[in-house]
């Protein structure tokens, strides 16, 4: 699934959905009117990189989160504040 070119994608992770082997890119830039993406990431060699992808040919990367725990600990009561 493509990613809607708008301000809001900027700062966002992306990958080309064409490669195999697509690096996680951050977006510097957009241009709406072309739907051009400016793209940058790091290569394995330590090297910054710029790219531009339509938006077509990117996707978003999802952040998995560490599920929110919230039972208290066995036999632990919540206290009580000191007045």
């Amino acid at each position: 699934m493509s990613v809607r070119v708008t301000e809001r994608l900027i700062g966002d992770v992306v990958i080309a959905s064409g490669l195999s082997n697509s690096p996680q890119m951050v977006v510097q830039e957009i241009d709406e009117e072309a739907k051009i993406v400016t793209t940058s990431w790091f290569s394995d060699h330590h090297e910054y990189q710029e790219g531009f992808f339509p938006g077509s040919a990117l996707d978003r990367v999802e952040t998995v989160q560490a599920p929110k725990d919230k039972k208290a600990a066995p036999g632990r009561r919540g206290r009580k504040p000191a007045k």
